[in-house]
């Protein structure tokens, strides 16, 4: 398993080089991760869910185990945040840094090569799964909570529709959705769509791989390494790379029981659960002015520590 997980990191790390050697190509990060995230992701989470079938859809077992790890690892953060001074809304950053991984651009790659193409419609839904809950939660936290004054604060219900909208339109979200209108109508894929679609989502692994490592070769958090900053980046680590996957496994063997049946999406549930922390929390921590510094740092840190911790846990659930 630790040579499957190899290439994935070489990539990478093959990204960051690049960033490094060729600091005057930053006009074009924007660019790659666009080209990932509105074109080469969406048609490969397109394509898996719009060739399933209705019922293969029906994984409760899975989504309910995802769910459960995302929000237990969720209020959890804020409860430790909350020990140590920290309210909402700032404390939902934290929260999303403990339960928001790399799934698109890592995990989906991950689980393909790991556990064959097969593992593509699992990696699809918890793609969904795993972006809706966090960013809704913190969207609402902070229209909710940051302003001061009653007057500067959005109705409860225009700031769940701002989560929806924001969450909604998210070109992963909606390349599912798209998906699931061919299942739900029974309509299958035409060919050359199909083809167009598989064509555009061959390049989402690597290109998405290169792109998180060329925007990580941007954050520069070397002077921000702080005991104060690793002692906020510790707890984070533990309860994302350790506690939710852990949790997503015991909810989906002893609540779900889908050790012996569904194999496959326990190990997809887990696998997802136990990714490396997400560069989306670092675009919510810019947005609010809210420790990016020390969350851009929990993100490398993250990464270093699943180079190891990833590859036991696919060895584990191989098993």
């Amino acid at each position: 398993m630790f040579m499957i997980v190899v290439p994935i990191f070489m990539v990478i790390l093959l990204g960051y080089g690049f960033g490094k050697v060729k600091p005057e190509s930053g006009n074009a990060d924007k660019l790659i991760n666009d080209y990932v995230l509105f074109v080469a992701l969406p048609a490969l989470l397109f394509l898996a869910i719009a060739r399933a079938e209705l019922s293969e859809l029906a994984q409760w077992g899975f989504i309910g185990a995802s769910l459960l790890g995302i929000v237990v690892v969720y209020l959890l953060a804020g409860f430790i945040a909350r020990a140590r001074g920290v309210g909402l809304p700032r404390s939902s950053i934290l929260s999303m840094g403990a339960c928001y991984g790399t799934t698109g651009y890592m995990g989906v790659p991950i689980l393909i090569s790991a556990l064959g193409p097969e593992a593509a419609l699992p990696a699809a839904i918890a793609t969904i799964l795993h972006n809706i809950p966090a960013i809704m939660a913190v969207i609402i936290s902070w229209d909710l909570f940051a302003g001061r004054a009653h007057a500067a604060r959005p109705s409860a219900a225009a700031s769940l529709w701002k989560a929806f909208k924001a969450t909604f339109t998210n070109p992963l979200t909606v390349s599912v959705l798209a998906g699931l209108v061919f299942v739900l109508l029974g309509v299958p894929v035409p060919e050359f769509l199909a083809t167009f679609a598989d064509f555009l989502g061959s390049a989402a692994g690597p290109t998405a791989l290169f792109a998180l490592g060329l925007g990580l070769s941007r954050l520069n958090v070397q002077e921000h390494v702080t005991r104060e900053a690793l002692g906020v980046v510790a707890p984070m680590l533990l309860l994302k790379i350790v506690l939710q996957p852990l949790v997503t496994w015991l909810a989906g063997v002893y609540l779900f029981g889908m050790a012996n049946d569904n194999a496959l999406w326990l190990a997809a549930a887990v696998v997802m659960a136990a990714q490396p922390i997400g560069a989306g929390v670092y675009v919510f921590a810019k947005k609010y002015d809210y420790r990016q510094e020390t969350v851009s740092l929990a993100i490398i840190v993250s990464l270093l520590v699943s180079l190891v911790t990833l590859p036991l846990v696919l060895g584990w659930m191989s098993r």
